[in-house]
């Protein structure tokens, strides 16, 4: 038997098919454009977080240019300076067996300022200092904790706290003299107690800190952007 379908039976079904077809490709156009915008979002995000960090990256950059470039001077003026004293007022040279207030700034710099714990090295150079203010009968009295005084360098080194006892007899401007180059000396001596006894050949007492500090430690690290 024979169905006889209207025309306008024809044309409600291919309407019907046309807006299927219209939807079904709405809905895929649409998805499409979500699933781009969250991947466009996410790498705009990621573009952002990289442009923050080449920018913090730039400007650490910049303060470490003008830091070097500082460092650059004061070593420069420190270290080459052209002039015929050095820091403590003595001849400036470069002779290996110059002795303080003699020799270069490198050298009383360093010695100085050790970078690693030296005990034995600081009381020569504390009784030096004795018998260049001519104190008699010197004595120098403190621990020395080689054995168990890290001196490896450090990212954050700390400076170590060296107590001494140093005592002995002179005059009175002998003493003052003692005082002043303690005061004076590029090793810092800070004086925790001071006694002064006597009329004309006088005690002096002193218990004094001094430090040393390890070398700093140079640590490079790279940061990978999540």
């Amino acid at each position: 038997m024979k169905v006889k379908v209207s025309e306008k039976h024809l044309q409600i079904d291919k309407a019907q098919s046309t807006i299927i077809a219209v939807i079904t490709v709405a809905t895929v156009i649409t998805v499409f454009c979500l699933l781009s915008s969250k991947a466009l979002i996410a790498k705009a995000a990621y573009q952002g977080k990289v442009i923050n960090e080449r920018q913090k990256s730039l400007d650490q950059l910049q303060k470490d240019v003008k830091s070097a470039q500082t460092f650059l001077y004061q070593y420069d003026t420190v270290f080459n300076g052209p002039g015929p004293t050095n820091i403590l007022g003595g001849k400036n040279t470069k002779d290996a067996s110059a002795t303080p207030p003699d020799g270069s700034n490198p050298k009383i710099i360093f010695d100085a300022l050790p970078t690693t714990y030296d005990f034995p090295a600081l009381v020569t150079s504390v009784a030096y200092i004795l018998r260049a203010d001519n104190i008699s009968s010197p004595t120098i009295v403190g621990l020395d904790n080689s054995s168990s005084t890290d001196s490896s360098p450090s990212a954050n080194p700390q400076p170590t706290k060296i107590p001494l006892t140093i005592s002995g007899t002179s005059t009175y401007s002998g003493a003052e003299q003692l005082i002043k180059d303690l005061e004076r000396s590029i090793r810092p001596f800070d004086t925790t107690k001071l006694s002064i006894t006597g009329s004309g050949a006088i005690s002096v007492n002193l218990d004094v800190n001094t430090y040393f500090q390890p070398a700093k430690s140079l640590t490079i690290s790279s940061k990978a952007v999540q």
